[in-house]
């Protein structure tokens, strides 16, 4: 036989980008292999392996399709089209809408790109739905990414940042299973063990890293800002936060004014005082340091400041009674004691002083935090907790922590600056959630059904969708099927016919990353996989007449009008824009489908030069911004947000996690990794499978106030007997024939209660109970 050409390639099937070489025979995809030397292609896991099955399903959607069946049939019908009907037809749709009502009035839905083939494409469907002028696209980043990216914002004035494993002496992983959802960040985390590095993970379930952990924090699900807390309290408590950093750096010797909330500013001292110097105190009080928001500098040494304590500071009309910064946050944090912490979260005294004692004591300590942390309605300011208590190790930016940026910089494409702030301001939700993701454009699934159905604030006609399963990863299911029935146009984009596919009157088959080029700028597992810029060439042809998103959003754009605005409607141009301030194009790296190596590094302490990228230049560890929109700003928290005590009759916590043979609602319909998962699940600990009579593999009935669903049983070791685990994703009927989304978690979880920021809801921390049927 002869041997197979070699295609140098990343998948896009995860967050992992993991570098592999696709072998290809006679024009067909054979497999993929990993490819040691790119810096995320050590290993691949099921889902990557099992890339011929899913390119060639011969469930694949191959041709446009158009509705010949009403909707809301039991089992709707479909006439094929060509592709000039199917997009003159959609385009006909978007211009009538937005001539006829405004832009506003169609939704789009957007699947993840940290999960799904569409990572190739989302700057350039962004792009096109920006220019088109709608602010309304369901993004799922308020139970996704939306914490770890933007919220942080709020404190370092950027991202996470990319964690220096392979140099840091702790490795902190809160809320975040890489062995299930991160194979390359995985394999970083193994190789920083190996080297001797400490281990804390906080996590309900015993994962594989929670079992190697030198500390682990059992704690109840949703708890997580108590125990965020807890641990800044016995930081502070202890003094063992980086002093140095904690004056220059961040806000927390600044003085809070009683009355207003806002910062003592110079105009409260003095009659001619300007508003944009802040002011800090020395210890015994004697002189006021003064430091320049506008031009991000100390006018004055801030090593001669007060960190913790009030001060009296004459003002313009009395004296003012001020507490630092630092000391209000220290207030906040105070009533979590580690006896308190283990009341609220489960997570014994002992343990959580442990943690604190290496996280606090460790050289450089490098962290991620992921849906764990972000699917709470507490979700922003447990962020903003454990962004407080990372701030003040110092480590943010530095050598073995957390270090943000690229190795070069990229311009964006994703058009955050074509709304119009007139449009931007009509996002869904945005008014109950001015600081949230409708700033962005991105709505949350509940706002655009209630548009629909109830036309509150103004009716939405039609949704757009490109990818994604609302149907199975949102709640609100029976909402969502009223809503899909009710628009007066509704497009879908995707592999397969899934069930929210089957509620549209256009379907358009999407081609895989496999059929398709893509770029990289950037392989973020690891500060080394930041330097690699890869374009990937399509390896095989699409299968039918797919066609990639990116080719279907400037098809449209022709057809609207939008040509101008992207970039002449050629990919290759809008490539060319990004790459541009890095020196790179796409001629060079079509010369090289390997990638490229960036010659420079991603910048360490990058504070240094240019300061923090929020308002104040430094950490906000209190943060005005939330002040002015009602918010605290400084982590409180309120007991009663957490969820407990139990809610009768529903006396067991229910949770959920991933698994490392799916993503979210994908690849149940591919053969090899169904049997290696056959059935939905629910993990519990043994202790509670023989009180309530149920053993391995046994059918169970989850009950919810919201609803139900079915799995069977696995048993887990080291789960705690009230609390179950479930995985969402599951819409086919094998739980109970003849009802194909009675295995769906979703549409169990009540949303009733959201994050007032984000809009988050609780999809990993509600009650439920179980029986066996």
């Amino acid at each position: 036989m002869p041997e197979p050409t070699r295609i140098p390639a990343f998948c896009t099937q995860c967050r992992s980008r993991c570098g592999c070489t696709a072998l290809v025979d006679d024009g067909e995809l054979r497999g993929i292999e990993p490819l040691p030397e790119h810096p995320s292609g050590a290993r691949l896991c099921p889902k990557g392996l099992a890339a011929p099955e899913l390119v060639y399903h011969p469930d694949r959607l191959t041709r446009p399709l158009r509705r010949t069946s009403p909707k809301g049939a039991a089992n709707p019908t479909w006439e094929t089209i060509s592709w000039d009907e199917a997009l003159d037809e959609i385009a006909g749709e978007m211009a009538r809408i937005r001539n006829d009502h405004g832009p506003e009035q169609v939704a789009f839905s957007v699947t993840t790109p940290s999960g799904t083939h569409i990572s190739d494409a989302i700057s350039w469907i962004e792009r096109f739905i920006r220019a088109y002028g709608s602010p309304n696209t369901i993004y799922g980043t308020e139970i996704c990414n939306w914490h770890k990216d933007f919220a942080s914002r709020f404190t370092y004035g950027t991202d996470i940042g990319t964690p220096d494993f392979a140099r840091s002496d702790c490795v902190l992983l809160w809320g975040h299973n890489p062995a299930a959802t991160w194979l390359a960040r995985s394999i970083e985390v193994q190789k920083a063990i190996r080297r001797g590095a400490k281990l804390v993970v906080i996590d309900p379930r015993p994962t594989m890293y929670a079992r190697r952990a030198d500390a682990w924090l059992r704690l109840r699900p949703g708890t997580d800002q108590a125990v965020a807390l807890g641990l800044l309290n016995l930081q502070l408590e202890s003094g063992t936060f980086d002093r140095a950093f904690a004056r220059r750096w961040c806000n927390a010797a600044l003085l809070v004014h009683p009355e207003s909330g806002r910062l003592l500013r110079e105009s409260d001292v003095v009659p001619e005082g300007r508003d944009d110097i802040l002011l800090a105190a020395s210890p015994d009080g004697a002189a006021l340091l003064r430091y320049d928001a506008a031009a991000r500098v100390w006018l004055d040494d801030p090593d001669g400041a007060d960190l913790l304590g009030s001060h009296e500071i004459p003002g313009r009309s009395g004296t003012i009674q001020c507490r630092t910064v630092l000391q209000t946050l220290r207030d906040a944090a105070e009533p979590y004691t580690p006896k308190q912490v283990e009341a609220l979260s489960g997570v014994p005294a002992d343990d959580l002083r442990k943690a604190a004692e290496i996280l606090n004591g460790s050289a450089s300590v490098a962290y991620y935090a992921w849906n764990g942390v972000g699917q709470s309605v507490t979700a922003t300011q447990t962020d903003r907790a454990i962004s407080s208590f990372y701030a003040l190790t110092g480590h943010y930016g530095a050598t073995g922590g957390n270090i943000p940026g690229g190795a070069a910089r990229f311009n964006d494409i994703s058009g955050q600056d074509l709304l119009s702030e007139t449009q931007r301001a009509k996002a869904l939700g945005l008014r109950e959630r001015p600081l949230g993701p409708g700033r962005h454009g991105w709505v949350t699934a509940r706002d655009v059904y209630r548009a629909v159905l109830d036309s509150t604030p103004y009716p939405v006609r039609m949704l757009f969708s490109f990818g994604g399963n609302p149907l199975a990863s949102q709640p609100d299911t029976a909402r969502a099927k009223a809503a899909f029935g009710k628009l007066e146009f509704h497009v879908h984009t995707d592999f397969f016919l899934n069930a929210s596919a089957e509620c549209a009157d256009i379907v358009l088959p999407a081609a895989t990353s496999w059929e398709r080029e893509g770029l990289r700028t950037g392989f973020d597992a690891s500060l080394e996989g930041m330097r690699k810029v890869q374009l990937r060439p399509a390896a095989v042809a699409p299968v039918g007449e797919a066609r990639s998103d990116t080719d279907i959003v400037l098809d449209l754009s022709r057809r609207l009008g939008l040509s101008e605005i992207m970039f002449d409607c050629d990919a290759d141009r809008g490539h060319d824009h990004m790459l541009a301030p890095s020196g790179l194009d796409v001629a060079g790296l079509r010369a090289a489908p390997e990638g490229i190596t960036l010659d420079g590094n991603v910048q360490e302490k990058p504070y240094l030069t240019a300061g923090f990228p929020t308002p104040s230049g430094l950490v906000e560890l209190y943060s005005e911004q939330f002040l002015d929109h009602g918010q605290d700003p400084v982590p409180a928290l309120d007991p009663s947000e957490l969820p407990m005590p139990p809610e009768s009759p529903f006396p067991l916590r229910l949770g959920s996690a991933k698994t490392v043979v799916y993503c979210h609602s994908q690849h149940r319909n591919i053969p090899s990794l169904r049997r290696l998962q056959p059935d939905p699940i629910l993990e519990m600990s043994p202790e509670l499978a023989e009180a309530r009579g149920i053993a391995e593999r046994d059918w169970l009935e989850i009950s919810t106030k919201a609803g139900s669903f079915r799995a069977r049983a696995k048993l887990a070791r080291g789960l705690a007997p009230d609390a179950v685990f479930a995985q969402h994703g599951w819409t086919i009927a094998d739980a109970a024939p003849g009802a194909p989304l009675a295995a769906n978690l979703n549409g169990a979880v009540a949303t009733d209660r959201a994050d007032p920021v984000s809009g988050s809801i609780p999809l990993r921390c509600s009650w439920c109970d179980v029986r066996k049927i």
